[in-house]
């Protein structure tokens, strides 16, 4: 038996979209016991913590629709790293001791831009790294505030973590004309991109909207004047989706459909919390540079048997 569930983004996001299905499955279960189920009930009153903007102004309506959506045939795949895999990776990437080692989203999450950046390279034929490529994760806002918000704070309390990876991380080898990117470098930028966003981006009562779309307004400029690869990313990862037990024990699988926005990777636990799924979408030509690519083959396998 599959239960399927579709939402707007418009009012939920990842955390939310968690928060529902954890308080669908109390109430399924619910014995007369009613302890648990109020804890878990999704909250609807962001907006005392996010004061709305004026969205009046048609001028506004206008660049505020959705980035991403495309007519092209895109196509979606799952690229799934087992625990052992991302062991293997994170001890690789560890520097300059294990105790450096990037988390598993982290590492995880670096290998596939690198790849995607190889992709655009070849598929485009031109040199790697002779335009910027840049990477958007969504990050929710919650546990970052200071105090924290609930979790089950129901709406898009998210931020996007932007980062640009210039030719300066291509690195040119000494005995051969191929060109790499060093994947260290690579997570460096983003260790570095983390902590430049708990600096700059604010998470202190209240907030500050108009600021927060200001920033959202400038990336979509520079997208639109520089001519760069793009990926954009959110991580379901630690989310409880496989303790949602509506009465037939907790999911033997748990994933997200295609979607018709190019260039993005979401990724979600493994049944085992520990391994990762990474559901790509890319053009068909850009995906063939994917399953093909040697490096993202040691750690991943594509389209494995759910069951």
């Amino acid at each position: 038996m599959a239960i399927g569930l579709k939402m707007s983004h418009k009012i939920v996001d990842g955390t939310t979209c968690g928060s529902f299905i954890s308080c669908w499955a109390k109430t399924a279960l619910d014995d007369g016991d009613n302890d648990q189920v109020p804890s878990v009930i999704p909250k609807f009153d962001a907006a005392s913590y996010f004061p709305p903007l004026d969205f009046s102004n048609s001028s506004q309506l206008s660049s505020a629709k959705l980035v991403g959506i495309s007519k092209h045939k895109y196509i979606t795949k799952r690229f799934v790293f087992d625990a052992s895999k991302i062991a293997t990776l994170q001890s690789y990437l560890a520097s300059p001791s294990p105790a450096h080692a990037p988390t598993r989203v982290l590492a995880v999450l670096a290998l596939i831009w690198k790849c995607a950046m190889e992709a655009s390279s070849k598929s485009s034929n031109i040199a790697l790294g002779s335009r910027p490529s840049s990477l958007r994760l969504t990050m929710d806002l919650r546990r970052r505030f200071e105090p924290p918000l609930p979790q089950n704070l129901a709406g898009n309390v998210v931020s996007n973590l932007i980062v640009i990876a210039t030719a300066s991380l291509i690195k040119g080898q000494e005995e051969s004309d191929d060109e790499t990117i060093d994947l260290k470098d690579l997570v460096a930028k983003l260790r570095k991109g983390f902590e430049q966003q708990k600096e700059t981006y604010s998470t202190k009562q209240p907030f500050d909207s108009n600021k927060a779309w200001q920033r959202v307004q400038e990336y979509r400029k520079l997208r639109r004047n520089v001519d760069m690869d793009h990926l954009s990313c959110a991580s379901w990862c630690r989310f409880a989706f496989y303790e949602a037990d509506f009465g037939w024990g907790k999911p033997a699988w748990v994933s997200i459909p295609s979607i018709p926005l190019k260039d993005v990777v979401i990724l979600i636990d493994k049944r085992d919390g520990k391994g990762i799924e990474a559901l790509l979408t890319v053009s068909e030509e850009i995906m063939e540079h994917f399953e093909s690519n040697p490096e993202l083959l040691k750690y991943a396998s594509v389209n494995p048997r759910v069951m």
